[in-house]
């Protein structure tokens, strides 16, 4: 039997989708891209990816015995499009990935089974990763032929579209390689068209700092105002630009009893939101990606959906932020409450509220006149 049979059989037997095997040489167009996304400071806030920059541009340099990478595709593909669930101001939307069990924790369990009988075979050493290592996956997946690296910059595939988590495994061996897929892209621009903050400046090359996902996951302080109302009721993460990609109407829905979606997190009411103090939200996200966003940034971006609801309802839950002890919360909260509530009615809050604040940045949301 041959690597590629021997280990397709492994994959399946563990539930992955697709599986592909390359070199661990990443070319030096890879690199150079890399460099030119560092230089750009695309990266926003995210520093380890500018200080382990050179770590990142090549598996060998993360592991120098590395011979060969071996990459496992797991479909996440949703029942159906979840574009129409924007239309739901009055509830938080969640993306597609976020809405079962912590994706990191299921497949790094699968690849070390998977890993354990690698060693066995070969007599080799190996390590795991799943998306938490300074790897480049994306252009790896796509020199192991697994899909190729749309013009929003994810992963594509002819048989699952743009709904692929990934998992590496680096073995001190060479295997027989795939061939590289080609880019079928073609002249379609519909993840660029749909991009509300437009963070995909050209084809292939993102922004990180104007992405909604970036923007609500990962960046720790105030969202910008330019991107505010752009966010409509998306509280974690954006699918917009994997959702609308043509490839997706060949996709096929997963299904995986510990990663199937958990429909229960996703849409819950934004007054259910922020009714939660920091314990009750570490209980309603527990085992999701989720909890590691942290209660400070979900009520951050819960308080942005609600100002862009255009619910008034929502009002005395948003008010009480106004005495929370988080600058970054209580910014929020003034901004969603400019939003729907008169004139008069914020005039008198700030009068209140304003004299004795002592942040600057929170001052400025109370002083700003749109």
């Amino acid at each position: 039997m041959n690597d590629k049979i021997y280990i397709d059989n492994l994959a399946k037997d563990n539930g992955f989708s697709v599986v592909g095997i390359t070199t661990v040489k990443n070319s030096y167009f890879i690199q150079s891209q890399l460099d030119e996304f560092i230089k750009n400071k695309f990266h926003g806030s995210l520093k380890w990816i500018k200080d382990k920059k050179d770590i990142r541009k090549s598996p060998e340099k993360l592991w120098p015995d590395a011979k060969s990478a071996i990459v496992f595709g797991f479909n996440y593909g949703p029942k159906n499009n979840p574009l129409s669930e924007l239309n739901n101001k009055n509830s938080g939307y969640v993306a597609v990935y976020a809405r079962r069990k912590d994706y990191h924790d299921v497949l790094k369990g699968r690849l070390k089974q998977i890993s354990s009988k690698l060693v066995s075979k070969y007599k080799s050493k190996v390590k795991v990763f799943v998306d938490t290592a300074p790897l480049m996956e994306k252009p790896i997946a796509h020199k192991a032929g697994i899909g190729w690296q749309g013009k929003h910059s994810n992963l594509v595939s002819r048989k699952y579209g743009s709904w692929l988590l990934l998992g590496v495994i680096l073995i001190d061996k060479y295997l027989s390689v795939e061939e590289v897929h080609n880019n079928n892209c073609g002249s379609c621009s519909e993840c660029i068209n749909i991009c509300p903050t437009k963070a995909i400046i050209e084809p292939y090359k993102l922004d990180a700092r104007k992405c909604i996902s970036y923007l609500t996951i990962e960046y720790k302080k105030q969202i910008p105002l330019k991107y505010r109302k752009h966010i409509g009721n998306r509280i974690f993460g954006c699918d917009d630009c994997l959702a609308v990609c043509p490839w997706n109407n060949f996709a096929v829905e997963v299904n995986d009893v510990k990663l199937n979606e958990n429909l229960k997190i996703n849409l819950i009411p934004l007054i259910q939101w922020l009714s939660l103090d920091d314990k009750e939200f570490r209980v309603l996200t527990s085992g999701t990606t989720i909890k590691r966003t942290g209660y400070i940034r979900m009520m951050r971006n819960c308080l942005i959906a609600a100002g862009n609801s255009s619910n008034r309802s929502l009002v005395p839950s948003i008010k009480k932020f106004l005495n929370s002890d988080n600058e970054i919360l209580r910014g929020a909260s003034i901004w969603a409450l400019k939003q729907l509530i008169s004139t008069v009615d914020f005039a008198k809050l700030k009068n209140i509220y304003c004299i004795s604040e002592k942040n600057l940045n929170v001052k400025k949301e109370w002083l700003r006149k749109k």
